[in-house]
């Protein structure tokens, strides 16, 4: 069972370029390394398939980074995910073990900051967030980048099988269908409306009868109605993290200089730093960061 998959296609009638993404073990690998409750893990899930889904829409043949950003004042605190190198994905939160106990909470009322790198260069949207990650995502798209799609994700947690006391992740499921330009005005209200009624009727994608070995292919054709559609790539996604011992010590010699200038001074003879994203430790020993201060001090 393959559940590292993002599949694009062209909708016959060239109307839409359609995204299906079944990112199930990169969201269970996510929530063990964060070692998150599940409606923690629902959130930051959705926002990892999300930032996967925008960077594959932007159809860049220059590698790119995107990352997402929820400032918001709910109950789980900011949320990030990053997408880079065509389908490698972390995420993070806040506060993963939030005291939530059902999957109705959202992220609260904020902005959504979306970030895309290009080599040196980068631009910066911020549009306001209700805290529902489908639907801010598409508030993006619109405002942002003048594009009509619809979006739908989900991600679904229950007990473990084989473990009782552990949670698994079920599925996560996502998918992005972009309406393209048409010719005259009433061929684009015809296709928004007709892709709408389509997407309406298929209602939530958790509810999808999916085959475990076809899960993105039968997204595919549930969506544009084709029983072969034109399938135009296939991309794996994985977990991964790009954090080093390297790049800890850069953090540590940041945060030291700001005590410095603040007065505080703790002579530690080391320091241990986690990862917010994969979990991984690093121990930087004293004098390690002042090489970075000269660094930046010049």
């Amino acid at each position: 069972m393959n559940t590292h998959a993002l599949v694009k296609a062209i909708s016959a009638n060239q109307e839409a370029v359609v995204y299906a993404l079944d990112a199930t073990d990169l969201v269970q690998e996510s929530m063990e390394r964060l070692g998150s409750f599940p409606p923690a893990t629902k959130h930051v899930g959705q926002a990892m398939m999300a930032s996967v889904l925008l960077q594959a829409l932007s159809d860049s043949e220059t590698n790119e980074t995107l990352s997402l950003q929820w400032m918001c004042e709910g109950p789980f605190g900011h949320c990030f995910a990053e997408a880079r190198n065509y389908g490698e994905v972390r995420g993070t939160i806040a506060e993963p073990q939030a005291p939530i106990a059902d999957y109705e909470t959202g992220l609260g009322e904020g902005l959504l900051q979306v970030r895309r790198s290009r080599g040196p260069v980068a631009t910066t949207s911020v549009v306001k967030a209700g805290g529902n990650v489908s639907l801010d995502v598409v508030e993006y798209l619109e405002q942002s980048e003048q594009k009509n799609c619809g979006v739908g994700l989900s991600v679904q947690i229950g007990w473990d099988p084989e473990q009782k006391d552990k949670f698994k992740v079920t599925q996560a499921w996502g998918y992005l269908v972009h309406i393209l330009p048409q010719p005259t005005e009433q061929k684009m209200n015809e296709a928004l409306l007709r892709w709408d009624r389509q997407m309406e009727a298929l209602g939530a994608v958790s509810q999808w009868g999916l085959r475990p070995e076809h899960t993105t292919l039968d997204m595919i054709r549930l969506l544009t109605s084709e029983a072969e559609p034109k399938l135009v790539m296939n991309q794996r996604v994985i977990f991964s993290c790009n954090c080093s011992e390297e790049r800890a010590a850069r953090a540590l010699a940041l945060l030291e200089t700001q005590e410095e200038k603040e007065g505080v001074h703790l002579d530690l003879p080391e320091t241990e730093i986690r990862c917010e994203f994969c979990g991984r430790t690093y121990h930087v020993k004293a004098g390690k960061t002042e090489e970075y201060k000269k660094g930046s001090a010049k």
